[in-house]
């Protein structure tokens, strides 16, 4: 109400100015004839002047009132035309500011939408801010409480494992104690046994070498030297012979150059055939010493 008060007040000044202006032609009227007596005087009168003469005046009358009228008209036409003017400009300048105030309301809602949305958002933001804030400290708690277990976990494993090294220490120690005491032991009765193979061994190379003179004597008996057999001549041959002292198999291995003296030496060996006593030596002594051996022949004597 309030705003439309100063308008009103314009729009009345401005309609009473009009009225004033235009009150002098509407309410004009001839001025008053001020009538004066004369004196009769009578006179010869042309009528047909004198009716010319009315006729003029009438038309002059006439003519003033239309100008009158015509100005009367032209003044409210114009008094018209200007309240028109004033009303579209009063309506024009309503609407344009009717237009405002929609504009003004216009943004004025759209601000406060924007700034509802903005609101929202920042909330939204802040929302998920704390979320984030919230799940990464969560994150956080979770990562250190498995950092702890894990921690956990490590050191009880690290104290299994030096347990467990410890036992395996203590379990190598023993194994060691017991594998020197075994060591021991065993390299006592390597010691033994190889004493006493020694033993055994240098008796069984006593009773083989108690058996080389009787081989040799049976090798000599059946050894016919040919006529070509020469002092310095050498041959070596290989016997094999059988667990009942029977000869296997004879054959030179080196030697000596010819071929009858070479012959002879192997002859020698089959024709002994068996050599019986060895029968009664060792096994083991048999087989080291003799299931092979070598015999050398010289034209002068048989060497082993």
């Amino acid at each position: 109400m309030r705003s439309y008060i100063v308008p009103g007040l314009l729009a009345l000044l401005l309609h009473g100015f009009v009225l004033l202006l235009v009150s002098n032609t509407w309410f004009a009227h001839e001025p008053e004839q001020r009538k004066v007596p004369r004196h009769v005087q009578a006179q010869m009168v042309d009528l047909k002047a004198f009716n010319a003469r009315k006729n003029d005046v009438r038309k002059a009358d006439e003519a003033r009132k239309k100008v009158e009228a015509k100005k009367k008209a032209d003044a409210k036409q114009k008094a018209e035309k200007k309240r028109k003017e004033e009303l579209a400009k009063k309506k024009k300048a309503e609407a344009e500011k009717k237009r405002q105030q929609e504009i003004a309301k216009r943004k004025k809602a759209e601000a406060e939408k924007k700034r509802k949305a903005e609101a929202e958002q920042k909330r939204k933001q802040e929302l998920a801010a704390k979320q984030k804030a919230e799940a990464e400290k969560k994150r956080k708690a979770e990562a250190e409480r498995k950092r702890k277990e894990e921690l956990a976990r490590k050191k009880e494993a690290e104290r299994k494992k030096a347990e467990a090294e410890k036992r395996r220490q203590e379990e190598l120690a023993r194994k060691r104690a017991e594998e020197e005491r075994n060591r021991r032991e065993q390299a006592l009765a390597e010691a033994a046994a190889a004493e006493e193979a020694a033993a055994r061994d240098a008796e069984r190379e006593l009773a083989a070498a108690s058996y080389e003179g009787y081989i040799r004597d049976l090798i000599t008996r059946n050894w016919r030297r040919s006529a070509t057999a020469r002092n310095g001549m050498e041959v070596t041959v290989t016997v094999h012979l059988l667990s009942t002292g029977e000869v296997d198999n004879v054959y030179v291995t080196r030697p000596s150059g010819d071929a009858r003296f070479d012959s002879d030496a192997e002859n020698a060996v089959r024709r002994a055939e068996r050599f019986p006593e060895l029968q009664r030596l060792d096994p083991i002594a048999f087989e080291r010493f003799y299931r092979k051996f070598n015999i050398t022949f010289r034209p002068e004597d048989l060497r082993w």
